[in-house]
């Protein structure tokens, strides 16, 4: 159908013009709005950038302490107790790891029993809650079924064989002291005989220059004459030769009472020996009885271990029950542990070689687990004090999460505030057990050695120590700051250039040791790769626009369309003619 002239004029008229123009414009505004938001230009401040290179990553914990000095250092069971026996005395040297002290075990052994059946009970428990083994397990469990019996019954004939050779030992003990004796007896016997026969020749002697005396004295013949004459005299002669057996016979008798006295002195320190070395073969046999004793209940725990172990049901529980079983359990392993602990801290140790500067319980008394090292401002307290040990150490307080990842031998460094020009290197000496709470926070103290001198350091200064907890050597690595990771995946923004601009892509890649500063790098990227750091600025597209977001100086009114400063970034809906 053919328009009219009136109709033709009427569709090109300029308001319908108009209007065509301005919606041409706004589709054209709209495109290279949307153009520029998705492809930015490069940033018109430079990438923060670093390069992928080889190196070492170290991952530390640190934590601020004291400097200590062992000299001081204050030792005390983990349970309080009465002292059984104390090996040593103030002013003893001892070494590092002697036995100083032991506290009475009974009830610590009877605690570590009632814990083992508890644990025995609980791993029963939760072994009964899992399914059934296969045929090829059963027979690997029956196995070592077969080798933990043996075991026990190995460890209860070795009691029986040692037992036997300690008995037949305790009868040699008892005839060496017994022949001790009776030579003691026999010889204070014959001593006792001997001294009436040395009386009686003195006697017989004295008798026999009385009698001569009361002869020939009334003739003037005595001793006291007879030894100022200086001529022969028949009658001095006898009487001077009676004297003389006389004064022989008491020399003689002093010299073999003396001889007799040393005799029994020396018998009875062999009596004395004899008798301390029976004492002694019979604690050290004791103490080789117990040690097989042990060995018997290590292999018994290990088999009722493997037994509660072997004490499976043929369906699965639900997991609620499993979970309870197993938080039992946990609770049991902890409450052994314990125990063990206790027991074991009932011997008191040196931790280090020393003197022993003080004890402040005799045997027999009651010994508290009170014990505090030695600072600057104070004295260490305990049962057994040490003093005079040789080098300072530095202890830090670590949170739980830092202690965990603390194991003895571990190599850590320390700056001292007082000395800011010294540092050291050391090693972990020891990590307490038990933790110390304050206000809610929970840490654990760590003791440090520290390598070699540092001149001018002195106890109670404050002291940062930093433990090496993790470390990779010549690896590949990058700042951690140029590392994202989400969940699993970690990702960096590898930086190439294409048209003289800076391109960013995402890389996954695969981290091995987070570093304090570096983070490892498996694979994902090699070394000399350049990588971005999260920008500190924003960018901007080629019109100005924020990246990200909507455009400013793009506005309408009434159907028309202004482009200019209008609109102060709050995208279509401007003023008049913007």
């Amino acid at each position: 159908m053919s328009l009219s002239t009136n109709e033709k004029a009427s569709r090109f008229s300029p308001r319908i013009l108009a209007i065509n123009g301005v919606l041409l414009l706004l589709v054209a505004g709209a495109g290279f709005w949307g153009y520029t938001v998705l492809h930015p230009k490069a940033a018109t401040t430079s990438l923060q950038t670093v390069t992928v290179s080889q190196g070492d990553v170290q991952a530390t914990v640190s934590a601020t302490g004291k400097v200590v000095s062992p000299s001081d250092v204050g030792l005390a069971p983990l349970s309080s107790g009465t002292l059984k026996a104390l090996y040593v005395h103030v002013g003893d040297k001892v070494r590092n790891g002697q036995k100083l002290a032991q506290l009475d075990t009974t009830n610590l052994t009877t605690a570590l029993s009632q814990a083992n059946a508890s644990l025995i009970s609980a791993k029963a428990s939760v072994a009964a809650l899992t399914p059934s083994k296969t045929a090829a397990e059963q027979a690997q469990a029956a196995l070592q079924l077969s080798q933990a019996q043996a075991a026990v019954d190995q460890a209860k004939k070795n009691a029986i064989d040692q037992t036997a050779l300690v008995s037949a030992n305790a009868g040699t003990y008892q005839a060496s002291v017994d022949a001790a004796k009776l030579s003691l007896d026999n010889a204070t016997a014959n001593a006792a005989i001997s001294s009436k026969n040395y009386q009686a020749a003195v006697d017989r002697a004295a008798l026999t220059l009385n009698a001569y005396l009361g002869t020939y004295g009334s003739a003037g013949v005595t001793t006291a004459y007879c030894q100022s004459i200086t001529y022969v005299n028949s009658q001095c002669v006898t009487e001077l030769n009676y004297y003389n057996s006389w004064v022989d016979a008491q020399s003689s008798q002093t010299a073999n009472l003396l001889k007799d006295k040393q005799n029994i002195d020396n018998l009875t320190i062999a009596y004395q020996n004899a008798l301390v070395s029976q004492k002694n073969n019979l604690a050290k046999d004791a103490i080789t009885i117990a040690g097989y004793q042990n060995q018997i209940s290590s292999a018994q725990n290990s088999l009722d271990n493997l037994l509660a172990s072997q004490a499976v049901s043929n369906q699965p529980a639900k997991q609620s029950a499993i979970d309870s079983a197993q938080a039992q359990l946990t609770t049991a392993q902890a409450n052994f542990d314990q125990a063990k602990r206790n027991l074991e801290g009932a011997t008191i140790v040196a931790p280090v070689a020393g003197e022993v500067a003080s004890i402040s319980t005799a045997v027999g008394g009651n010994v508290s687990i009170a014990s505090a090292p030695a600072t600057a401002t104070t004295n260490a307290s305990g049962f057994i004090v040490l003093t005079n040990v040789s080098t300072l150490q530095v202890t830090g307080s670590f949170s739980e999460a830092d202690a965990a990842k603390i194991i003895i031998g571990q190599s850590a460094t320390f700056t001292f505030d007082a000395l800011p020009t010294a540092s050291a290197t050391g090693k972990v000496n020891n990590i307490d057990l038990l933790p110390t709470t304050s206000s809610g926070v929970t840490t654990y103290t760590a003791t440090f050695t520290i390598d070699g001198t540092v001149a001018g350091l002195k106890p109670g200064m404050t002291a940062s120590a930093t433990v090496i907890v993790g470390e990779a050597l010549n690896v590949t690595m990058v700042s951690a700051q140029a590392v994202t990771t989400r969940g699993v995946s970690s990702t960096v923004n590898v930086v190439t250039t294409s048209n003289g601009k800076e391109i960013t892509t995402p890389t996954p890649v695969v981290i091995g040791l987070k570093g304090d500063s570096f983070v490892e790098i498996q694979s994902g990227v090699q070394v000399g790769a350049k990588v971005s750091l999260p920008a500190t600025t924003r960018t901007s597209s080629s019109n100005g626009f924020a990246v990200g977001g909507i455009p400013s100086g793009v506005g309408t009114i009434s159907g028309a369309v202004g482009v200019g400063g209008g609109g102060g970034g709050g995208g279509f809906g401007g003023r008049n003619g913007g």
